[in-house]
């Protein structure tokens, strides 16, 4: 090659890769033409260094030189990267985009994890962490989660997972390690190191230590002293009871409870419809169902923002939760012959959310239908409302609990072939009226089944335990000391229970030391 063509070509190395490429053509990327068109030494020699990754690159390459790109979820996010550092603005990052969020399951997470940094394009780790820990228990009760190799199941094992015991990290850890013993036995100490065991119950502890797998790994479980615990926080205080008020100006009053009706988050949020409804957001954000899993509203607690799902927007939320997490996973379709409708008052649905899994209930005008994380086809033929709010319900372990608009109370065993029974609680129906009822529960451990009257506000507690009513206490707000100068509310819009992240908990405590 003689000078001439020397000087009209570039030459780039990027890690191990050598490539040619004429400067008019490269010209065309603003990074390259601001780097010629200065007095650089890369200029003078005709040669430039990088160091980006070598599939998301040579495609990047193809794509100046040939104009085609094939995309890929193992280096999309890398692509985009260097898009974005090099200047380029003809539509390729939107195309990443549109391809990681069509595209995107858990089935992905090892070769997405790798790509993702705190400033990444399409998705960056705080997104992408969120997602891990909202759903980690249906993403660990899917095949998928058996294939993951160990650098994965180790990523996500350390992060803040809400769980409602640590035990059940300690539990996904072992299926993992079970589904091949012989060949991943050799990991089980070092993944038990990501289970917190100063958060666990005393009887779960003894269960880790009693276990064959653990004592043959030479897995010491040792608590940290009181003073000095490196355990992290307690991944099992991340849910919470949530109380919105709506209030007159079409903001909501959001109220943060712990387990024993404590309030100790109080924030006003204000209404966006730009919020996205994607699945993928911040990590300070919640997603919240409510009114017996036919609604929604996802939280910034960052920007004191919300936005409604309606049932629509929830059905359609659904619909990628199942692509991403449960794909071609088959469900299950159980049905009762004992129906909780009358014949005017048919097929209603909700979507259930438990620890591990969506149900969706359906009752029928013969029949009480439950589905095991239904597939798409049968959320869009199932799940649908009546002109009229006709039953509640919620899920307790592996009870749904449900009340008709006539008083009738009954609890289905979603393990038994929904074996069920029918409660009599007739104080429940001299004492309050239906339409003015919210119905809810914690999803695991816990003993109540909880009603709240919208109206008064007061609340009533059913123990699953010994099938009686105990009245608990009214709540009651502060009229007189408003801080932030927001109008009377209108009425409770839900008592609810839901995840907060303790990111959010965190931020929103901080915030009200500084007010």
């Amino acid at each position: 090659m003689d000078s001439l063509e020397t000087d009209d070509q570039l030459t780039i190395v990027n890690r191990s890769l050598e490539y040619q490429i004429s400067k008019k053509l490269i010209r065309k990327i603003p990074y390259f033409e601001n780097l010629l068109s200065l007095d650089l030494k890369e200029a003078k020699e005709n040669k430039v260094d990088l160091d980006f990754d070598s599939k998301a690159f040579k495609s990047i390459f193809n794509w100046i030189e040939i104009g085609c790109i094939l995309m890929e979820m193992d280096c999309v996010i890398n692509l985009s990267n260097i898009a974005d550092y090099f200047g380029i603005t003809d539509g390729l990052i939107d195309d990443c985009f549109t391809f990681f969020h069509d595209n995107f399951s858990i089935e992905h997470l090892p070769v997405i994890i790798p790509q993702v940094t705190s400033t990444s394009n399409l998705i960056n780790s705080g997104a992408l962490n969120a997602f891990i820990c909202r759903y980690f228990l249906k993403i660990v009760n899917t095949p998928t989660w058996l294939d993951y190799p160990v650098e994965t199941v180790g990523y996500i094992c350390v992060l803040d997972l809400m769980v409602h015991s640590e035990f059940q990290v300690f539990d996904a850890i072992m299926r993992w390690v079970n589904f091949t013993a012989d060949f991943r036995k050799c990991y089980l100490k070092e993944l038990l190191k990501f289970v917190r065991l100063c958060h666990l119950e005393d009887k779960d502890l003894s269960k880790i230590k009693e276990n064959e797998a653990v004592s043959s790994s030479d897995f010491e479980p040792e608590l940290c002293s009181r003073n000095n615990c490196n355990c992290g926080i307690d991944r099992t205080k991340q849910g919470y009871f949530i109380v919105i008020d709506g209030l007159r100006d079409k903001n909501l009053r959001v109220k943060v409870l712990d387990g024993d009706f404590f309030p100790f988050i109080n924030q006003v949020m204000q209404s966006d419809e730009s919020l996205p409804l994607n699945i993928f957001h911040g990590k300070h954000f919640s997603d919240i169902p409510f009114h017996s899993g036919r609604k929604m509203v996802r939280i910034d607690w960052k920007q004191n923002k919300y936005r409604l799902f309606d049932f629509s927007t929830y059905k359609s939320y659904y619909h990628k939760i199942h692509r991403c997490i449960f794909d071609e996973q088959e469900g299950s379709n159980v049905a009762t012959r004992q129906s909780c409708a009358s014949s005017y008052d048919v097929y209603e649905g909700s979507l259930l959310e438990t620890a591990e899994k969506f149900i969706l209930v359906r009752n029928e005008e013969f029949d009480f239908r439950c589905l095991n994380n239904p597939s798409i086809q049968d959320v869009n033929y199932y799940f649908e409302l009546n002109y009229k709010l006709t039953y509640m319900a919620t899920i307790l372990d592996n009870n749904i609990y449900m009340l008709t608009h006539s008083f009738e109370f009954f609890q289905f065993n979603i393990d038994g072939n929904l074996e069920f029974k029918k409660i009599a609680l007739p104080r429940l129906r001299n004492k309050f009226k239906f339409s003015n009822l919210l119905l809810t529960s914690k999803q695991a451990d816990d003993d109540r089944v909880i009603f709240i009257d919208r109206t008064t506000k007061d609340i009533v507690c059913f123990n699953v335990n010994t099938q009686r009513l105990k009245s608990i206490g009214r709540i009651i707000d502060c009229k007189s000391k408003s801080t932030d100068g927001q109008k009377e509310s209108n009425a409770l819009l839900t008592f609810t229970f839901g995840f907060v992240s303790t990111d959010s908990i965190n931020l929103c405590l901080e915030r009200k030391l500084t007010q």
